[in-house]
């Protein structure tokens, strides 16, 4: 038989031997006392409560270490009730050592819970500290106990009563401290969590409010020698109904797995509208859960309005969950960190989810469109105005005041011409030199609104920029077809802004400009060897860039990282 054929089968084989031991434990208590109290029914109910509601557990959750530790606590509980009642010494005297084995257990359970996994230094101390009393201690206290007449200790070496007193109340006292050390840790856990994870930690504060009761009893029994009658039936009370709330907590985990056919028909149900994220959030029970899409595009995360959401940190209570389809990432939960500890949940969750996450991503990328679409609008028409402003002003200061000059030179040669023949020849050098400069400032203006160069191809006019540019500048043109118009402009415009930045930040001492076509994509890159550090976000030129590239559907990359120079990437569609 397989490992995990045993696995799944041996739960089934307990259910016997957990019924046995608690039927034993019960005929044996009746056999032996004619005064049973209700607090002994409760205390013999113990071990059983534990075993078949670990037992309940285990089979609903195969994967979880909880339920197996529950079951092991309620063997362990009944194996002084089961052994003390057998007519035998060596049973009788391992009664007596067995009678607190199911501490260390139990602790490990209310610390372990949800995962069944002990996850810190301090919790191992903890059951290592029972296991040393429960075992260690308590055996050398049977060293020295001499039993009641009709009963034989094996164990014994030297009967000293003296001293097994004192050994039984140093162990006392030592189990009470270790004991307070669980329901410290166990309440402060769940005093400390996020209400999400308060409703899934209910078992470990029922563990830790059981052990502050039982240090209480024993540290009161321990001073005054003895038992607080009340508490032992609240302790008993509270221990057999600690099964129930960890069964509890097991179940409100199953039942929300079982719920996710719900989430599947209300997401097959719901009307476009319907935002995804309230029924994810519904069906984990996390009202501040924050369901967030991946926008290649973008390089960002965004919810289903295109605002930007930052995944949260470590440590800040909140945790995220990734959702991958074909083995990429489609959309992120960010929830409260206590789902952390559902992770089937989660997967359960996300699998029902993906058809209609891609169906809102797409909604969100249209969003995060539109919101890009109408920031660049109001930055193509606030550029428009500028470069508006910027003709104006380099027409009114530089070709309109030498054109006024010339006129003015022009009336002085017509009175000049019959009476001062020199004269005149000079005014008409100086007005043809004028008109000259005019004329070129006329043709560098032309050039940066539609440059005449790229009549004669991309490759000519990056090579006119090279010849024109402060740094020495290598164009490598690979590929021999005239690309699209829009298309040659916009690699233009790229390739003369980025000299023109380099010219003014970069410090560089060469720069390389290539441009190929690949699939239907023209690439252009200007690279340099500069400062670096650029920032495509802080200034108007790179954003226009971006805005121009992106109008024809391309990218447009900076990389820039701080003293290993600059590199400016278009991607521009042409077509096949």
């Amino acid at each position: 038989m397989s490992k995990a054929r045993w696995a799944a089968r041996l739960p089934l084989a307990l259910w016997p031997l957990g019924i046995a031991a608690e039927v034993t434990a019960f005929v044996f208590l009746f056999r032996d006392s004619a005064d049973v109290t209700v607090v002994d029914v409760v205390n013999r109910s113990v071990g059983g409560s534990f075993v078949f509601c670990g037992l309940i557990a285990w089979q609903l959750r195969r994967d979880s270490r909880i339920g197996p530790l529950m079951t092991l606590t309620g063997f362990l509980f009944l194996a002084e009730a089961v052994l003390s009642g057998v007519d035998s010494s060596v049973a009788y005297t391992v009664s007596q050592w067995a009678g607190n084995w199911w501490t260390p257990v139990f602790a490990a359970l209310v610390l372990s819970f949800p995962s069944g996994r002990l996850s810190s230094r301090i919790d191992w101390a903890i059951v290592g500290a029972f296991t040393f009393g429960a075992v260690v201690l308590q055996l050398v206290w049977l060293f020295f106990l001499p039993f009641p007449p009709g009963k034989e200790n094996v164990f014994l070496i030297s009967a000293d009563p003296d001293l097994a007193n004192v050994i039984d109340r140093f162990e006392a006292s030592f189990n009470a401290t270790v004991g307070l050390a669980l329901a410290v840790i166990a309440i402060g856990r769940w005093l400390r969590a996020a209400p999400p994870l308060r409703r899934l930690l209910l078992p470990t504060l029922a563990g830790g409010v059981t052990a502050l009761i039982l240090v209480v009893t024993i540290y009161y029994d321990v001073v005054t020698g003895e038992f607080i009658r009340s508490s032992q039936q609240i302790f008993a009370a509270l221990l057999v109904s600690v099964p129930l709330a960890f069964l509890f907590g097991m179940l409100r985990q199953q039942l929300a797995r079982a719920g996710m056919a719900d989430l599947v028909v209300a997401l097959q149900r719901a009307p476009e509208s319907h935002r995804l994220s309230d029924a994810l959030a519904k069906a984990l029970g996390d009202p501040s859960l924050v369901l967030a899409y991946w926008l290649p595009r973008f390089d960002a995360y965004v919810d289903a309005e295109g605002n930007p959401v930052a995944l949260p940190p470590e440590g800040s209570g909140r945790a995220t969950t990734f959702v991958d389809n074909d083995g990429h990432h489609v959309a992120a939960l960010v929830h409260d960190s206590a789902l952390a500890h559902q992770p089937d949940l989660l997967e359960v969750v996300c699998a029902a989810a993906n058809v209609a996450l891609e169906r809102e991503r797409l909604q969100a990328e249209l969003e995060a469109r539109v919101v890009e679409l109408q920031a660049s609008r109001e930055r193509i028409v606030a550029a428009g105005d500028a470069e508006r402003r910027r003709l104006e002003r380099d027409l009114h200061d530089g070709a309109q005041q030498r054109l006024v000059a010339i006129a003015l030179q022009l009336s002085l040669l017509k009175g000049r011409i019959q009476s001062d023949p020199a004269i005149a020849e000079e005014l008409a050098e100086t007005a043809g030199d004028e008109l000259a400069l005019s004329l070129a400032e006329l043709r560098e203006l032309a050039r940066g609104i539609h440059p005449a160069v790229l009549e004669h191809g991309l490759a000519a006019a990056l090579d006119s920029l090279a010849a024109r540019a402060s740094v020495p500048t290598k164009v490598l043109f690979e590929t021999s077809e005239r690309l699209p118009e829009p298309v040659e402009l916009a690699a233009y415009f790229v390739a003369s802004e980025a000299l023109a930045n380099v010219a003014k930040y970069a410090h560089a001492t060469t720069v390389s400009m290539r441009v190929w076509r690949t699939n239907g994509i023209a690439s252009i890159e200007i690279a340099d060897d500069g400062v670096g550090g650029a920032d495509d976000t802080g200034g108007s030129g790179l954003r226009g860039l971006a805005d121009r590239v992106e109008a024809l559907e391309g990218h447009l990359r900076v990389s820039s990282p701080a003293g290993a120079g600059t590199v400016v990437t278009a991607e521009l569609p042409c077509g096949s």
